[in-house]
């Protein structure tokens, strides 16, 4: 059974609230969710600002219904007419709209799909009547249709807000064209006859124009672009993107004509992580980094590593250079094997005799031992205070002298014989 937007609406609000604009959601890795429609924390100041006109705090939120009211009315009917009551649900829900027939199970609610059938459920069985009653009924003012944001206002004469407020002439004479509620052809003469208009680029000039002259083709660019920005931003590794920062991606390469190299640079300040993760090239580069200075020996910040990718996924570096510099950093600090780390060599490789010498004395497994973890390996590594490899002998008595010695088989071995060869001195033993 079909349902209309307003019992979908209404639907939510029962689902995630019980229509309560005071409900205040647990405690989540994303933050608390906020009023009768559940808003998160972090969304809260946006969505306030594009669809309320005013950025409010939490609580503020939670203290105006009228703000509930236009954040939940003009995101869900953003939602509704991209995606239709499923996908409007699930994009609710997830932040997914593709995901509306997910059975897996979500942390602290019901499955997306299992949200999805009840919110569909509650409208089915709501009075389209009384739900349109309801809506209008409402404290809060607002269409059917949301009037347009500034920012909605900007994208419609073919511009970005930011572009808008970068520069007097143009801010003005965009505040005067919303003033008047100017058409985007009346924008669009004005706008030509700017000296900001003649002093821009080509690229940014035809992609205003063609925003007037041909809107299909400009829409079918913004949506080739915006699939090709999200799959260059997953490649990169920026994981949870924003689709507001996706589209500031696709203007920055319709608009601005931003090649490639430059879009990936742009993505890589973008990268986060979380525990120790990375996605996409970004993993494969942090694991890559991570390899490399274990292998030479060397250890390395949290920061410093998350720097290092950056620097790598955005295209600014590359892992040959962060190898020469880590190469150079352990020839450093191995001074006694410098030529060889130079050459080509690896410190656990050059380690290795220290490392069978160890397991054998101490009884270590070979498997838990590295010229970082290990004090031993790591002084015999440094090498003798005049810059020469320590000997074997000399490595091999300073494990011996190590308190967890005696307690190895080995030591109670030898001890052993040495206390026989004393006996059979004295003639006591054969």
């Amino acid at each position: 059974m079909a349902v209309t937007f307003e019992q979908f609406f209404a639907a939510i609000a029962q689902q995630e609230s019980g229509n309560r604009y005071s409900a205040v959601g647990p405690q989540t890795r994303y933050g608390r969710a906020y009023g009768k429609y559940q808003v998160l924390a972090p969304n809260i100041g946006p969505w306030t600002q594009q669809y309320y006109g005013k950025r409010l705090s939490a609580q503020q939120f939670l203290n105006n219904p009228q703000a509930q009211e236009a954040v939940a009315r003009g995101k869900l009917r953003s939602y509704w007419n991209k995606y239709g009551a499923r996908g409007a649900a699930s994009a609710w829900y997830s932040g997914n709209p593709n995901l509306h027939m997910s059975t897996r199970a979500q942390s602290g609610g019901p499955s997306i799909k299992g949200y999805v059938d009840s919110v569909l459920r509650i409208a089915s069985g709501i009075n389209p009547g009384a739900a349109q009653t309801s809506a209008q009924a409402t404290t809060y003012s607002a269409p059917e249709t949301p009037r347009m944001t500034v920012s909605e206002q900007a994208e419609s004469f073919g511009l970005s807000l930011r572009l808008v407020n970068s520069n007097k002439e143009l801010k003005r004479l965009f505040d005067k064209a919303v003033a008047g509620s100017w058409s985007p052809d009346r924008f669009q003469a004005a706008l030509r006859n700017t000296k900001w208009w003649r002093g821009q680029s080509s690229t940014l000039r035809e992609y205003v124009t063609l925003r007037y002259t041909d809107p299909a083709t400009w829409k079918q660019n913004r949506d080739n672009a915006y699939a090709a920005m999200k799959s260059l931003a997953a490649r990169v590794g920026v994981k949870g993107i924003s689709s507001g920062t996706l589209w500031d991606a696709v203007y920055n390469k319709l608009a601005l004509g931003w090649d490639d190299a430059r879009l990936q640079n742009w993505f890589g300040s973008k990268i986060s992580f979380t525990h120790g993760q990375a996605w996409g090239d970004s993993a494969a580069v942090w694991d890559d980094l991570h390899d490399l200075a274990y292998q030479m020996g060397m250890k390395y910040s949290l920061s410093w590593y998350e720097n290092a990718t950056r620097k790598i996924a955005s295209g600014k570096s590359t892992i040959a250079e962060h190898e020469t510099y880590i190469r150079r950093q352990s020839a450093g600090r191995y001074a006694a094997y410098a030529s060889q780390i130079k050459a080509g060599m690896s410190v656990q490789d050059l380690a290795a005799p220290f490392i069978e010498a160890v397991s054998r004395i101490l009884e270590l497994p070979e498997t838990d031992l590295d010229a970082i973890s290990n004090s031993h390996i790591s002084k015999a590594m440094r090498g003798r205070d005049d810059g020469l490899p320590t000997p074997m002998w000399e490595f091999e008595n300073s494990l011996r002298n190590d308190p967890k010695w005696r307690k190895t088989k080995n030591a109670q071995d030898s001890m052993m014989g040495v206390a026989h060869q004393v006996l059979r001195d004295f003639g006591m033993a054969y």
